[in-house]
């Protein structure tokens, strides 16, 4: 799934934010880093295809930390 940003954005490094927030992931396998939510079925790096369900198992993708909206909306491609 992927999401066009339409506003202004802000990262909050080395904090979760809540599952429907936008996560800024790292695999652990390739170092690719990536967005996702936590509210998900399953979580899969575009880079080697490493996947896994966050509510099981999170120790495969490292949380870099989290984007928080301060203005707009995101909007699906």
């Amino acid at each position: 799934m992927s999401y066009i940003n339409q506003g202004r954005e802000r990262i909050q490094f080395d904090r979760k934010g809540k599952k429907r927030d936008l996560h800024i992931l790292e695999c652990t396998h390739c170092e690719n880093e990536f967005r996702s939510t936590m509210n998900v079925n399953q979580i899969e790096c575009s880079h080697c295809s490493t996947s896994t369900d966050p509510k099981l198992d999170v120790s495969i993708f490292k949380v870099i930390g989290f984007i928080e909206n301060l203005q707009g909306s995101e909007v699906r491609c």
